[in-house]
Parts: structure tokens; C-alpha cells; sequence
């Protein structure tokens, strides 16, 4: 049961960490965005777009 308890703290913490670092990485985003050209910035911008959209989906699930 201990084991339990401390596998749900662990995984919940885990999730509280990458939600609030994703908050953070959006804030920057703008300005980073800026700067960048190129196919490098294409493949970058699609992948942050991929990942939007699995938050959204499966995390947003109300």
C-alpha cells in the first residue's frame, strides 16, 4: 500500500512539473519563434503544433 502511495505521489508530481514547464515554454515561444528561419524552424514549429495538439486532446479531456 506505501508502494502505491508513493508511485501516485511520484507520478502526479511528474505531471504538475510538465504542465507548469509547459506554461513556461509557451510564454518564451514568441520570442523565440522570432529568431528562427529555415527548415530547421519548420520541422520545430510542426512538432510544437503535434504536441498542442496531444496536450489538448488527451490531457484536456473534460
Amino acid at each position: 500500500m506505501r508502494h502505491l502511495f508513493l508511485l501516485l505521489a511520484l507520478v502526479s508530481t511528474l505531471i504538475v512539473a510538465s504542465t507548469s514547464s509547459a506554461d513556461q515554454v509557451r510564454a518564451t515561444r514568441s520570442s523565440v519563434g522570432a529568431q528562427r528561419k529555415g527548415p530547421v524552424a519548420k520541422l520545430v514549429e510542426l512538432e510544437r503544433r503535434k504536441n498542442e495538439w496531444l496536450r489538448q486532446t488527451f490531457l484536456n479531456n473534460k
